[in-house]
């Protein structure tokens, strides 16, 4: 993807690119329609809220249609690491926030694919990889957490990190942020290995070996620790009082301690994206009853941000962006809606001595 392009052409060239995936045009349009289903943030994503195709074409699209998924995700994943690039042109190894995180997807009864009880929650667990550089702040990855004995979140988020292209690494300084859920050595081991930086949350009764063998509650704000079982490492620690809660990080960098903290705050871009994700973008109306339909439900919400974040600037909100996005990719469903009001208010124009007229012009 071109550095020079506007917005509107990146949308419009990852939309066309994913949208030509299905080998036929009946599933293609169908495809279509769902993404379009998935940019309109102003009503609950439904299947029968679709519009042009039925129901149950979307849900033979999304759990049985033999569609290359695994090139949708190839197709999307591309586009948001070439825009991280774009962003950063002309920067000296500028600084690239990946963030992981995981969150729950709250449902009732097991019919769904991979329904857990997991910090008390009964859903679907999902361990999420978030980038972010300037404008551009997109989800890249996910893994499903699966339950007790299978591979934990801190392992799955190990994974993720794993799948950073090698273009990223070389072009950026890669900082990961997570919470205290993955303060596990393994993890930091991981990051380390990467040749990543990090700024990890542990928590309070954390063992240290430096300033002595206390917990990091007793360390002062902005001092060097060392964590009792991973010596590799002096790091700084940050601590931060939110009413009766203290929360600690630490930081693999020699920042002051009010950085770790500020370092700590930048993860809320991926909390942000969870919450709009679910209730804006669908990710939480998920209620398809085959793990392939939660992956291509997962890729349709993380295609319809993508687009609508490529489409921001400065001043807009996400909806009016995911709205002008729909315009641009799907400019038929725009105007079918068009069409539609003006259908329904021609007795009420008429009142008012109004008569329109529309026609298809052929150029």
């Amino acid at each position: 993807m071109s550095t020079s392009q506007i917005p509107g052409e990146r949308v419009r060239i990852l939309a066309d690119e994913f949208l030509a995936i299905p080998a036929t045009p009946y599933q293609q349009r169908s495809l279509g329609a769902a993404l379009a289903l998935f940019l309109d943030t102003a009503t609950k994503t439904a299947l029968h809220r679709a519009e042009l195709v039925s129901k149950s074409a979307l849900s033979r699209l999304l759990n049985e249609y033999t569609w290359d998924t695994a090139q949708g995700w190839t197709v999307l994943q591309h586009a948001q690491w070439d825009a991280l690039l774009s962003a950063a042109r002309r920067r000296h190894r500028p600084l690239l926030r990946l963030s992981v995180d995981l969150t729950s997807i709250e449902k009732k009864g097991s019919t769904l694919p991979f329904v857990r009880v997991y910090n008390e929650v009964h859903g679907i667990h999902l361990v999420v990889l978030f980038a972010e550089y300037g404008a551009v702040k997109v989800p890249v990855g996910y893994r499903v957490y699966k339950g007790k004995g299978t591979a934990t979140p801190a392992t799955l988020a190990r994974e993720l990190l794993r799948t950073v292209p090698d273009r990223i690494r070389r072009r950026f300084r890669i900082r990961v942020l997570a919470d205290s859920g993955f303060e596990a050595a393994a993890f930091l081991d991981e990051v380390r290995q990467l040749g990543f930086e990090f700024v990890v949350g542990v928590r309070s009764t954390r063992k240290t070996l430096h300033p002595g063998e206390v917990t990091v509650a007793d360390c002062p704000h902005g001092g060097y620790v060392e964590l009792k079982n991973w010596p590799y490492d002096t790091l700084v620690l940050g601590r931060v009082d939110r009413g009766d809660r203290v929360f600690h990080a630490v930081s693999s960098e020699l920042l002051e301690g009010d950085e770790v903290v500020a370092e700590g705050k930048a993860r809320w871009n991926e909390e942000s994206f969870f919450k709009e994700g679910k209730h804006q973008f669908g990710l939480a109306q998920f209620a398809l009853r085959t793990a392939l339909g939660l992956d291509r439900w997962v890729l349709l919400v993380f295609l319809a941000w993508t687009l609508a974040i490529l489409h921001r600037e400065m001043g807009m909100t996400l909806e009016a962006c995911a709205a002008l996005a729909l315009m641009t990719v799907m400019p038929g469903v725009y105007l079918n809606r068009l069409l539609r009001t003006f259908s329904k208010n021609e007795e009420f124009l008429r009142q008012h001595g109004y008569s329109l007229r529309y026609a298809r012009c052929n150029s």
